[in-house]
């Protein structure tokens, strides 16, 4: 995450908000209005470039985002696996946007009714940021949103949420829109890797007993054929199977090291492209849930890809969808039945 990039954003943010112009109705006159430009974290829009931690903590769940060199999040909790990148640029924006607009109640018995009493009660969520020195950026607490206008002037009706500064009582309603909806996971790069079934030339299923299965076929739209069987795969079936590494997304990750899943004894699958790129998988014993560990080798064209995506993918354990488990480890008998049967 550039600090050029967050700068553009903001300066096109800044014109938006100028145009859609101020009017409020009074809100708490013990407390001065903020101005139209007052931020809910004034230093934010300057130091987006320097962060390197941020937290986000409601009820028993805390998520801690690490920066890393390259510009790009990633989460502590999950052993350094990468964040969803657009969604964590998405709320750095809009937090340093974030506009105080109205003061609202500053007693701590009302903050409830705003979603903004303590985040350990799960309705408020606590966002913190930190910069490469270690000093805090801004803690803010925020509540429930407000989509309805801001403002006679403003018809258009710009979002609303009620926030509040850490270790205040002062609530204020703010100008923007937060999304800090969702558990881990969904904080979390779903997409493992996208493999076109396009792509596949051949297909090597292992079963844990070493009995393995070979598809192959000549040409992107040709079909399969078993080696050594006479009898084909089932056609859909077979497709399916080549798409089984198509925008494949995981249900939950965890370094290796974590939760190995050894060679010995596992079922494998080997896919191998066109252009020479190959994936192998092997899958944890059936149970409860499907577990994946992914590595890549190349030759020609795709080596250098290879190496690449092997990085990636190595150092990782992927809880995936139990259909797409259930493909990889099909067997000659399921490969030769009617697809659905």
């Amino acid at each position: 995450m550039q600090r050029r990039t967050f700068n553009l954003l903001l300066a096109g943010a800044a014109v938006s908000a100028a145009a859609a112009g101020l009017a409020v109705a009074t809100g708490d006159r013990a407390v001065s209005r903020a101005s139209s430009e007052q931020r809910a974290i004034p230093d934010l829009a300057d130091k987006l470039g320097e962060l390197t931690r941020m937290r986000i903590s409601r009820g028993p769940m805390t998520i801690n985002f690490a920066a890393t060199g390259g510009g790009s999040w990633t989460i502590v909790e999950k052993g350094g696996y990468p964040a969803a990148e657009g969604r964590v640029r998405k709320l750095l924006v809009g937090l340093a946007e974030l506009e105080l607009v109205e003061p609202k109640t500053g007693r701590a018995e009302l903050l409830p009714r705003l979603d903004l009493d303590d985040p350990a009660n799960g309705k408020s969520t606590l966002v913190a940021l930190q910069d490469r020195t270690g000093a805090q950026i801004g803690e803010l607490i925020i509540g429930r949103r407000r989509p309805s206008t801001l403002g006679a002037n403003n018809p258009g009706g710009d979002a609303g949420v009620y926030v509040r500064k850490a270790n205040t009582d002062q609530a204020w309603l703010a100008r923007g829109a937060l999304d800090l909806s969702g558990d881990l996971l969904s904080w979390v790069d779903r997409r493992i890797i996208d493999l076109p079934a396009a792509r596949i030339a051949s297909i090597v299923l292992t079963a844990p007993d070493g009995t393995a299965v070979v598809l192959t076929r000549a040409s992107p739209d040709g079909a399969f054929t078993i080696e050594g069987s006479p009898t084909g795969p089932d056609p859909a079936l077979a497709a399916a199977l080549a798409g089984a590494l198509a925008a494949l997304d995981l249900d939950d990750v965890k370094p290796q090291a974590e939760l190995p899943i050894p060679a010995d004894g596992a079922a494998t699958a080997a896919f191998t492209s066109f252009d020479g790129l190959i994936v192998g998988a092997r899958l944890s014993p059936p149970g409860a849930s499907d577990w994946l560990a992914l590595d890549a080798t190349g030759s020609g064209e795709q080596q250098a890809g290879a190496t690449t995506l092997n990085d990636k993918l190595s150092r990782w354990s992927y809880r995936i969808p139990a259909a797409r488990a259930k493909l990889l480890r099909a067997t000659l008998a399921d490969l030769q039945q009617p697809h659905g049967s």
